[in-house]
């Protein structure tokens, strides 16, 4: 035991014979697991946010509809019983809030202009428990419920040249048998999602006066949120079993938009070759720091090995060494890595703000999310790897002539 005492003293002793060697190398470990660190925090934060963007919008956690409506898009596939689905949904436990809409296009019309748009008839109340359409609301007053009201996006508000009070009429669709109804309205306020699409092509009105404009008594979809997010991937929950019949069709939000599961599947996948590309570049970095520790440690390798030193304890010491690297730099590496990300969990990055990802539009700050766990992983990986670059150093040292070390100078 107390041999190995002495081996774990010389390779503590030996890490430091050349600080400024040692240190190059602790910064270089250091830096490549802080990199990760914030580079995990970051994709978790901005995967997140697109989700959040995303659910948060209009598209809800999860949307139940006829079968065939979503390919169909048809005015005349709505669900008739509304009383019976929310029934369901209400003994649903996991389910925290449900908005019912009415969808159709619509032409959209001032004394000014005209222009086509997706029309909206939503329960206000509900819908503020789903989306954020009373929170982005930037002028006027949010629907009350009153007959005649319509909020517009602020791009289309800007395209009929219309201000708080003016009259717009709508013209739509009637499902069972396609004709025309309009109705006049007074724009009762203005939103601003800040994705283009979404603002300029938008109205929203009261459900009640929504099912009468299109002439039915029921919705086209329900949008859903789960009181857990993590529930709408959870395929093995008994509510997917209940509201999937051959009556609804219900969805999660990755089933509604692919590409965006996509997206993720694909910068994990990228995250991980920029890991091993990282990983890569400390092992070569450190192969090279212990060969020159080894080099200048010839003439006291060939000694301990003449005076009957056996190779397995040298080979075990190099190791050490590499040991007392990584945990330097790990310390080290956590704390800058640490900072870094924290400093992004409470201020969040805004510097993709408006930039748009397959339809994705980041309209707001990214707030890094720091796992403990990946942390660890990375931390332990880090470890893994530096001794494993260590083994060939090791192996090097261990297999020296005692005789051709001894000739090499101090």
């Amino acid at each position: 035991m107390s041999g190995y005492r002495i081996i774990f003293r010389l390779a503590a002793r030996n890490i430091f014979r050349n600080v400024r060697r040692t240190w190059l190398t602790v910064f270089l470990i250091a830096c490549g697991l802080a990199a990760l660190i914030f580079a995990d925090a970051y994709i978790r934060g901005s995967m997140a946010t697109m989700i959040r963007i995303s659910t948060e919008t209009l598209l809800g956690e999860a949307q139940i509809h006829l079968p065939g409506y979503r390919d169909a898009q048809d005015v005349d596939l709505y669900i008739s019983d509304v009383n019976k689905l929310t029934g369901q949904l209400n003994q649903i436990k996991e389910i925290s809030a449900y908005s019912p809409r009415i969808i159709s296009g619509a032409m959209i019309s001032s004394s000014e202009n005209v222009a086509a748009g997706m029309l909206y008839g939503i329960d206000a109340e509900k819908e503020s428990s789903v989306g954020k359409l009373k929170d982005v609301m930037i002028a006027g007053d949010y629907l009350t419920g009153k007959s005649n009201q319509i909020i517009l996006g602020q791009e289309l508000v800007d395209i009929l040249e219309l201000r708080i009070g003016d009259r717009v009429v709508v013209t739509a669709s009637q499902a069972n048998g396609g004709e025309l109804s309009q109705n006049l309205f007074r724009l009762s306020g203005i939103f601003r999602f800040k994705d283009r699409a979404l603002d300029s092509g938008l109205a929203f009105i009261n459900l009640k006066q929504a099912q009468k404009l299109v002439n039915i008594s029921g919705v086209h979809e329900v949008a859903i949120k789960f009181t857990e997010l993590e529930y709408a991937e959870d395929k093995s929950l008994s509510l997917w079993d209940t509201l999937n019949t051959t009556e609804f069709e219900t969805l999660s939000w990755f089933e509604l938009v692919p590409q965006l599961n996509g997206i993720i599947a694909m910068v994990e996948y990228s995250t991980l070759i920029v890991a091993t590309i990282m990983y890569i570049l400390v092992s070569l970095g450190v192969i090279n720091t212990m060969f020159m520790s080894i080099y200048e440690r010839h003439y006291e390798f060939g000694i301990l090995l003449a005076i009957g030193t056996r190779a397995k304890i040298l080979f075990v010491q190099v190791l050490i060494e590499g040991i007392y690297i990584a945990l330097i730099s790990i310390v080290i590496g956590n704390f800058i890595g640490g900072l870094l990300s924290y400093w992004g969990v409470t201020n969040g990055l805004n510097f993709l703000e408006d930039m748009e990802f397959s339809g994705i539009t980041m309209n707001e700050p990214i707030f890094l999310i720091i796992d403990p766990f990946a942390v660890l992983n990375l931390s332990l990986s880090l470890l893994v790897i530096t001794v494993l670059a260590c083994v060939y150093p090791a192996i090097h040292g261990a297999r020296l002539s005692p005789s051709t070390a001894m000739r090499k100078t101090r």
